[in-house]
C-alpha cells in the first residue's frame, strides 16, 4: 500500500554530487562576463558600454541586420544584480545534483540547445517591442531546474548559511516556483529584458530532455497501454479452462443478473475471445 501524497518521504540522494566540471565552466565564465559587465557599467565608459550591446538578443538587430552571433553571446550578460545571483543559485544548487546523473556532455547541450530554444522564442514573441535586448542565462537554468524536477522530484534541498531557520524545499516546488514566476512575468513589461517567454520554453526543453533520458512518472496513457500489454500477455498464457472459470464466467454471472444489454464493450469482445479459446481447444482435443 503506498503513502499519501502529503507522507510520501523526500527523495534520498544516493551518489555524492562529486565534481560537476560541466557546471564549474559554466559557473566561472558567469562570474567573469558578470565581473566584466558590472566594471564597464560602474566606469561608464560609452565605447565599452557600445560594444557590450552588440551581446545582447534584440529581435531587430538579429531579424533585420543579420547579428546572428546574438542568439549565443547573449547568455553571459544579465540585466541585474538579482538577475544575475538567481541564475547564478539556480546553477549552482540544480546543476550539481543533475550533472552527475545525465553526464557532462548532455548537461552541456542541454544549457546549449535551451538556451538557443529560449532566445529564438523571445525573438518570436517580441514583434510589439524590437528594440528591447535580452539579456541573461535564464532559458539554460530553466531548462536544468526543470530537468532537476523530473529527475528527483522529491529531493530534498536548502540553503546552508540559513542556520537557525534553515530554508529547505523540494525540488518540484523550486520547478512550479519558477514558472509561476515566468508566467506572471510574461504580461510585466519591467521583466521584458531576462526573457520570461524564453523561461518557460527553458523549462519545456528540459523536462522533455530529463523524459528522452527515460526520467520521469508515466503518463496515465502510458500506464493504460502498460497494463493493457500485461492483460493481454496474462490472457495468453491462461489454458482455456482458467480463461472461462476467471474471465468468462463472472460475464456470464452478469448476463444472469442484469441481463445481455448491460454488458459493456470490453465484456463483449472478451465473450467473443472466448469463443476462439474454447474453439481453439477443441481442436486441440481432436
Amino acid at each position: 500500500m503506498s503513502l499519501p501524497r502529503r507522507q510520501t518521504p523526500a527523495f534520498q540522494r544516493i551518489w555524492a554530487p562529486g565534481r560537476s566540471l560541466g557546471v564549474l565552466v559554466i559557473f566561472w565564465t558567469m562570474i567573469f562576463w558578470g565581473s566584466t559587465q558590472a566594471m564597464v557599467s560602474w566606469q561608464g565608459r560609452i565605447e565599452v558600454v557600445d560594444s557590450l550591446a552588440l551581446v545582447g538578443l534584440e529581435r531587430a538587430a538579429f531579424l533585420d541586420q543579420g547579428e546572428y552571433w546574438r542568439i549565443f553571446s547573449y547568455q553571459f550578460l544579465h540585466a541585474g544584480v538579482a538577475h544575475f545571483f538567481v541564475n547564478l543559485l539556480g546553477l549552482w544548487f540544480a546543476g550539481r545534483e543533475i550533472e552527475p546523473v545525465v553526464g557532462r556532455v548532455q548537461f552541456l547541450w542541454l544549457c546549449l540547445l535551451a538556451n538557443v530554444v529560449g532566445g529564438a522564442v523571445n525573438i518570436a514573441v517580441a514583434v510589439n517591442y524590437p528594440q528591447v535586448a535580452f539579456l541573461g542565462f535564464s532559458a539554460g537554468i530553466a531548462a536544468i531546474v526543470s530537468a532537476y524536477a523530473t529527475i528527483m522530484p522529491e529531493l530534498e534541498t536548502g540553503v546552508p548559511f540559513f542556520q537557525r531557520f534553515p530554508l529547505r524545499f523540494r525540488a518540484k516546488y523550486l520547478a512550479i516556483a519558477m514558472l509561476f514566476f515566468a508566467a506572471v512575468s510574461v504580461a510585466n513589461p519591467a521583466m521584458r529584458e531576462i526573457g520570461p517567454a524564453g523561461i518557460l520554453a527553458g523549462s519545456f526543453v528540459g523536462w522533455v530532455w530529463a523524459r528522452k533520458l527515460g526520467f520521469g512518472n508515466p503518463f496515465w496513457f502510458q500506464r493504460r497501454a502498460f497494463e493493457r500489454r500485461q492483460r493481454e500477455m496474462r490472457i495468453e498464457r491462461m489454458s482455456p479452462d482458467d480463461f472461462v472459470r476467471m474471465e468468462i464466467d463472472p460475464i456470464l454471472e452478469k448476463i444472469a443478473r442484469t441481463g445481455m444489454q448491460s454488458l459493456s464493450r470490453a465484456e463483449r469482445r472478451m465473450l467473443d475471445r472466448g469463443k476462439d479459446k474454447l474453439a481453439a481447444r477443441s481442436v486441440s482435443a481432436d
